[in-house]
């Protein structure tokens, strides 16, 4: 389990424009990285000043996601939309120790435990699936992110289960059928981020 990490809120400043002579995809990552560095998004504006005109951002991949360090996800998860209900099965993985060679192990390791989400829509709820089996339930609704404020999809477990009672996820769409999610705890004075997941939309 990722070890606990205060959570402040925090608003970006948009980043100046500046002129990209990167012209080969393959090192549009690497710029993008950089930006990162400095303080600036990965996604959106960030990759634009990437990647030459015309040219289509890549998609963002669960293995690019694996691979990235926290505040790399934290800005992905910045530049991302807030997603409807999803409808039915969503496959699961963890992001248990972002930036470390281990994370991709650890994930897969924890998908034999923990599979994904079922989604209901029509009753703004969500079960997660454990052992392939519904165990813990939460409510669905529209709330602003514990992490910079703005909307988010938020699965809310205080009132569903006494298991999960102290935590809270909330997920941004940050590609098509793909879904990031941040899982907190009640903590006080302040929130405490406890993981990172993402949630694959079956076709």
């Amino acid at each position: 389990m990722l070890g606990d990490t205060n959570v402040s809120t925090f608003f970006p400043q948009p980043a100046a424009k500046v002129t990209s002579m990167i012209n080969p995809p393959e090192r549009v990552e690497r710029c993008a990285r950089i930006l990162s560095s400095l303080g600036l998004a990965v996604l959106g504006m960030g990759l634009d000043l990437c990647t030459p005109a015309g040219a289509q951002t890549p998609a963002v991949s669960v293995g690019q996601l694996l691979r990235m360090s926290g505040p790399e996800l934290d800005a992905l998860y910045r530049q991302g939309s807030v997603a409807g209900i999803p409808p039915g099965r969503v496959r699961g993985t963890a992001i248990l120790a972002p930036g470390t060679r281990r994370n991709e192990a650890m994930a897969r390791g924890t998908r034999l435990v923990w599979q994904g989400k079922v989604f209901d829509p029509a009753e703004s709820s969500a079960v997660n699936r454990f052992f392939g089996l519904p165990i813990v339930r939460a409510q669905v609704y529209q709330e602003q992110s514990w992490l910079d404020g703005a909307p988010t999809l938020v699965l809310d477990y205080s009132r569903t289960s006494r298991i999960y009672a102290q935590n809270r996820d909330e997920i941004r769409q940050i590609a098509p059928g793909l879904l990031l999610g941040l899982m907190y705890a009640r903590t006080t004075p302040q929130p405490t981020l406890r993981m990172y997941f993402v949630l694959e939309v079956q076709p």
